[in-house]
């Protein structure tokens, strides 16, 4: 009796020990056979679900509050920057590896209609001259990380880290359509903001030309953990927390003027520093994503 009892256990054992590696080495599926998690190889794209459960939200509500259309936008980065891209490249079942990747250029430019300086103006024919600022811009942001799952139903724990490189910088170039000459040092000139140094609009007799600012470099490394919910085959919503430390240091801004030299009846041109808001550098920690963003996740 002993050894019979001895045996069944043995064999109850055992069969829980095979159902439950083939449990762990099945798939799960959805109704319709169709693999509900990603697979080795695949790639995953991911994108904020902010905007389209704001949007359900109003419309499901009749809230009166401003309910404009969707549209993709993207998970944000730590430093206040929208990452562009968020990638994933699974490695294995409980690893992966990802990365987010972001480059903005671009310029803005404003123009503006100013009295032209002439001599003799016309009343009955004023002159006009065109007043140009040019601001050119540039962003790049690149993480790289890698990223560990655990879970065996559609809920997936995430949890990792992740390194971050940043680096902005802008420059502002002013062109004047009244040049500054030994009839008019004081010319008429637009004010796009703070491009007038020293006079009025009326009589500009310092005026900016150039203005660099500081480029400013950011690194840090960043642990995350989230949670990833698999709602269809190779679909999921989910959210992540992050802590981050990170350095940030800004250079200098060098402003170019011109004035009117009178003791030589020319142009002079000054390049000088700006401390009041360059050289700038901070090192901190903490929490990089309070308000758990929520993101869509798709593989393929």
């Amino acid at each position: 009796m002993k050894n019979v009892i001895i045996t069944v256990f043995a064999f109850v054992l055992l069969t829980n020990v095979a159902l439950a590696q083939d449990t762990e080495s099945s798939p799960i599926l959805s109704k319709k056979g169709q693999p509900l998690l990603p697979e080795t190889g695949e790639w995953g794209l991911g994108i904020s679900a902010d905007p389209f459960l704001r949007y359900t939200g109003n419309f499901l509500s009749g809230s009166t509050s401003v309910n404009n259309e969707p549209s993709f936008g993207y998970p944000e980065n730590v430093i206040g920057n929208n990452i562009a891209l968020f990638g994933k490249k699974i490695i294995d079942a409980n690893t992966a590896y990802r990365a987010r990747f972001n480059v903005g250029v671009g310029q803005n430019i404003n123009k503006a209609v100013v009295g032209q300086n002439v001599t003799t103006p016309d009343p009955s024919a004023p002159a006009f001259a065109d007043d140009w600022q040019k601001v050119n811009f540039t962003t790049v942001v690149i993480s790289a990380g890698y990223e560990k799952r655990r879970g065996n139903s559609r809920v997936q724990g995430i949890y990792g880290g992740e390194v971050l490189f940043g680096l902005t910088g802008n420059k502002a170039i002013y062109q004047y359509g009244n040049p500054m000459n030994l009839e008019f040092n004081a010319p008429i000139t637009n004010n796009f903001g703070n491009n007038i140094l020293t006079g009025s609009a009326a009589a500009a007799s310092s005026r900016k030309t150039e203005e660099k600012y500081g480029k400013s470099f950011l690194v840090g490394a960043r642990g995350f953990v989230g949670v990833e919910y698999f709602f269809a085959p190779k679909m999921s919503i989910g959210g992540e927390f992050g802590y981050m430390l990170g350095y940030r240091t800004t250079g200098k801004t060098y402003v170019t003027s011109e004035s009117w030299d009178s003791a030589n009846s020319a142009v002079s041109t000054i390049k000088t520093d700006r401390y009041d808001n360059s050289g700038f550098q901070s090192l901190g920690i903490g929490l990089d994503n309070l308000n758990g963003t929520i993101n869509l996740m798709f593989y393929f």
